[in-house]
C-alpha cells in the first residue's frame, strides 16, 4: 500500500505527459479544421450516424415516406417545388388544403393528420440538414384552428365499424383484384386481420415465418400465427393465434404457394407485398419491409369500394380487429368472457363497445339490464288542467 502510494506522484506526472503529448499531436487537425471549416468535434463519426439513421422504428420512417409522397404530388400537381429545402409557404398551403379538402369524405382532415404531415415534412428537411425548417408557426396556427373549429362542431374521430364475419364473406366478392396473387393477397388481409385482430401495423409486420402450417393427430390441421403487438410505436414480443378455420388456413396457403413460384417465399421475407397494377410482385427494399399499414388499408377500402351493397362504406382496416368481439356478443358472450376468449385486451372498454355493435348489427338489446332498470323509471304524465 505505502509503495503503491510513493509511486502516485510518479504516475500522475507520467499520465500529464502523455496527454500534454497527445495534445501536441492535435495540432495538424486542428491546422487542418482551420483550412477545412470543419471542426470535427462537431461532427459524427460513421458509426454514430449509422446508428441514428436506424435508431427510429422502420414504420415511422415508412409513414414519414408515404406522408412526404403525398406532399411531393401535390406540389407537383400544383406547379410548386417540395425540396427539401421546403418552403414556408408551401408546408402551410398544403395543410390549408388537407384542413379544407382532406378526410375521408372531403370535408376536411383530422388534427392528428394534419400534425402528421407537418412532422414529415419538416423531418425530411432535418434529414437533409435543414433543421427545425420550415418553421412551424403559420402551420401551427392553422392546426390550432382546424381544432378549435372540429371542437365546436363537436367532432369526434369516427371508429370503423366492426368487419365480422358476415361483412368479411361480402367483402370477398370485392378481391377479384387484377391478378391472382393480388386477390389472394386481400384475402389473406381479411382472414388474418379477422383470426388475429391485427392493427394495420401489426398486419404490416408480418412476414412468412410468422406463419406455420401443422398437422394434429386427427388429420386436421391448423395454422399458428405469431403476431407481434404494437400500439403506439412500443412493440411487444407478442402472442401465437391458433386457427383450425379450413377457409383461413386454404386462403394463407395459397397465397404463400404463388409467392413460392416467384422465388418469394424465404422465411425472412413479409408476407404481404405491393403488387402493380400489372399483377407483377413489388421488390423488398433494403430495410427488408413491405406493404405499409398505410397501404394494408388502401388495399382494404379498394375491396370496399369494389364490393356492391356494402352496408358499412366507411369501413378500414381496423375494423378486421373488432369482427370477432362482435360476432361472440352476438352469441351471447359477455365483455368479461370474450376479453378471457380472445386474449386480445386487458380492460373491457373497447370491448364493451365492439360487442355493443355486435349485438346491434344481430338485433339485439345492446345495453342489458342497466338499460332495463333505466327504462323501468317511469315519470307520470302530465295531469290536464280542469275545464
Amino acid at each position: 500500500m505505502d509503495a503503491d502510494a510513493d509511486n502516485l506522484p510518479a504516475l500522475a506526472e507520467a499520465d500529464a505527459e502523455v496527454v500534454v503529448g497527445e495534445l501536441m499531436d492535435d495540432s495538424q487537425a486542428l491546422v487542418q479544421f482551420a483550412l477545412d471549416g470543419v471542426d470535427p468535434n462537431e461532427t459524427l463519426t460513421e458509426d454514430a450516424a449509422d446508428d441514428l439513421a436506424s435508431a427510429r422504428p422502420t414504420r415511422t420512417s415508412q409513414t414519414y415516406a408515404e406522408q412526404w409522397r403525398y406532399f411531393a404530388r401535390w406540389c407537383t400537381d400544383n406547379s410548386r417545388h417540395p425540396g427539401p429545402r421546403t418552403s414556408e409557404a408551401n408546408m402551410v398551403s398544403y395543410i390549408s388544403h388537407l384542413r379544407r379538402r382532406g378526410g375521408r369524405d372531403g370535408t376536411g382532415a383530422p388534427v392528428s393528420s394534419l400534425r402528421l404531415a407537418m412532422a414529415a415534412i419538416r423531418d425530411a428537411n432535418a434529414r437533409a440538414g435543414y433543421e427545425n425548417w420550415p418553421p412551424k408557426k403559420a402551420t401551427a396556427e392553422l392546426i390550432r384552428k382546424q381544432a378549435a373549429e372540429h371542437a365546436r362542431a363537436r367532432r369526434t374521430p369516427r371508429s370503423s365499424p366492426p368487419v365480422d364475419a358476415a361483412r368479411i364473406a361480402h367483402l370477398q366478392q370485392g378481391t377479384t383484384a387484377d391478378s391472382p396473387l393480388a386477390r389472394w393477397r386481400d384475402l389473406t388481409i381479411l382472414h388474418l386481420g379477422y383470426r388475429t385482430r391485427a392493427r394495420r401495423s401489426e398486419q404490416a409486420a408480418y412476414r412468412i415465418d410468422s406463419i406455420a402450417f401443422e398437422r394434429l393427430e386427427d388429420g386436421t390441421e391448423q395454422m399458428v400465427v405469431g403476431k407481434r403487438t404494437s400500439k403506439n410505436d412500443h412493440w411487444s414480443t407478442g402472442r401465437e393465434y391458433v386457427i383450425r378455420d379450413p377457409v383461413a388456413i386454404t386462403v394463407v396457403r395459397t397465397y404463400i404457394s404463388l409467392l413460392a413460384e416467384l422465388g418469394q417465399a424465404e422465411l425472412q421475407l413479409p408476407l404481404l407485398r405491393g403488387i402493380t397494377r400489372w399483377g407483377r410482385l413489388m421488390s423488398v427494399p433494403a430495410s427488408g419491409t413491405g406493404m405499409t399499414g398505410h397501404a394494408v388499408n388502401r388495399a382494404f377500402k379498394r375491396m370496399v369500394s369494389r364490393t356492391p351493397a356494402f352496408d358499412a362504406k366507411e369501413a378500414t382496416s381496423h375494423g378486421l380487429r373488432a369482427g370477432v368481439p362482435a360476432d361472440l356478443a352476438a352469441q351471447g358472450y359477455s365483455p368479461a368472457e370474450i376479453m378471457v376468449i380472445t386474449e386480445d385486451w386487458k380492460s373491457t372498454t373497447m370491448v364493451e363497445k365492439y360487442a355493443k355493435a355486435g349485438l346491434r348489427r344481430a338485433g339485439k338489446d345492446s345495453f342489458g339490464r342497466a338499460q332495463q332498470a333505466l327504462d323501468a323509471l317511469v315519470v307520470p304524465p302530465p295531469s290536464h288542467p280542469a275545464g
